[in-house]
């Protein structure tokens, strides 16, 4: 198979080398990137990584990048770790959650983003229009919202949370560390949400009902949330079940982005040291996404698998609309993605991921359609702003810092 990897001067790209290594996957790879200089480097600490199965190229050319390919792996951050910096630390002048993929950050980040999605779907039409496109680009829920809505094509996003939350479940319950490919097929669940707003519950394993309440504080949950919920929510809940405790950690505290850029300014250093041999700080940060997601989800394209992605819903969750985007789990038989329906989600948590669901929705709308209106009406459906002036005034500051002269 060909894989293109847009985004791949990305200085954790190695995590997919040696994901695709533990794998008995053929590969020809092609990263495609921005700066010649950052991808030769990336590049060449690849090739060094790779064994025989996995050929890899690099080309700064998008159109050759994706001539060809039968999958294609977005991982582009526009802006890069800058902006992310920036995306996250904004909404403290309005006493905001600061969080790239959680508005109005993620709005910020959404603006920048489905724009060069436009230019990528072009080409991609252009010269492989039946490749595979998946997704670790963020704000995720509306990149693939975008891809599926306005362009034309069937994306899939992918995320780590799921599979981690999983394998912590049953680390907790049975006291072993399991991958997750070896726990699909003991374990049976309802998941019901969106992606960073989701919740798994009915879990059973190995034909075992596991108390989720009793497992929460190994999962560093309070348990008294869990058995209010009777779910076990994903660790971004936080913002929104913690919301107070969030901002006032906040306060006096780097955003995430900027923890990142300042490792990456590093891994720039250790990139140039290393003369084309893996530096040791890329260990500094894990990337879980590549073997627990990515490579399972190409395994089981050729064959079959279990897996959680973020997709359109298609009827899955009773409650969202049938093409608004969910995180779901499916059956992939042969590159056919078979939803598994989870029904109408529990009240206590119903209106929240609709309300997000829609909101997200809104924001994608509004900038498909250039349309403040429908941008502001998407601040004001999510329920950490909701105010009509703190709306307006998130709006006036990201097209201050983006330059968005449709705003």
């Amino acid at each position: 198979m060909k894989l293109a990897v847009i985004g791949g001067s990305s200085y954790y790209t190695p995590g997919l080398i040696e994901a695709l290594n533990e794998s008995d996957l053929r590969v020809e790879l092609v990263l495609n990137g921005r700066s010649k200089e950052k991808l030769t480097q990336v590049t060449e600490v690849c090739q060094n990584l790779a064994q025989k199965e996995i050929d890899i190229s690099m080309t700064t050319d998008l159109k050759k990048a994706l001539d060809g390919a039968d999958f294609v792996l977005l991982q582009v951050r526009i802006g890069g770790m800058e902006k992310r910096g920036e995306d996250e630390s904004f909404p403290k002048q309005f006493n905001l959650v600061g969080e790239e993929t959680i508005l109005p950050g993620g709005a910020s980040l959404a603006v920048r983003t489905l724009p060069y999605l436009e230019e990528f779907s072009k080409t991609l039409l252009e010269v492989s229009p039946n490749a595979k496109v998946m997704a670790l680009t963020n704000p995720n829920n509306m990149v693939i919202d975008y891809f599926n809505r306005y362009l034309g094509i069937d994306a899939i996003g992918f995320c780590d949370l799921p599979t981690s939350l999983i394998r912590g479940v049953v680390e907790a319950f049975t006291g072993e560390k399991k991958g997750i490919e070896e726990i699909w097929p003991e374990i049976s669940f309802k998941y019901y949400g969106i992606n960073h707003l989701a919740f798994l519950g009915d879990i059973n394993y190995k034909n075992k009902e596991i108390d989720i309440v009793s497992i929460a504080p190994k999962l560093g949950l309070d348990p008294l949330l869990v058995e209010t919920l009777g779910l076990l929510p994903v660790s971004y809940l936080r913002y929104y079940y913690s919301t107070s405790s969030v901002l006032e950690i906040a306060k006096d505290s780097p955003t995430r982005g900027e923890v990142l850029a300042k490792q990456e300014e590093t891994l720039k250093e250790d990139y140039q040291k290393a003369a084309g041999k893996k530096p040791q700080s890329l260990s500094k940060r894990p990337v879980p996404w590549y073997k627990d997601v990515v490579v399972p989800y190409l395994k089981a394209s050729l064959t079959k698998g279990e897996m959680i992605l973020v997709t359109q819903n298609k009827g899955a969750l009773a409650d969202l609309q049938d093409d608004s985007v969910a995180e779901l789990p499916v059956i992939i038989k042969r590159g056919k993605i078979h939803r598994l329906y989870q029904g109408s989600m529990p009240p206590v948590i119903k209106g929240l991921v609709v309300s997000v669901s829609e909101s997200e929705r809104l924001i994608v709308d509004g900038i498909a359609k250039r349309s403040p209106k429908i941008f502001r009406q998407g601040l004001i459906a999510h329920p950490l702003i909701r105010e009509y002036k703190k709306a307006e005034a998130v709006m006036e500051e990201i097209k201050r810092i983006d330059k968005v002269k449709w705003l």
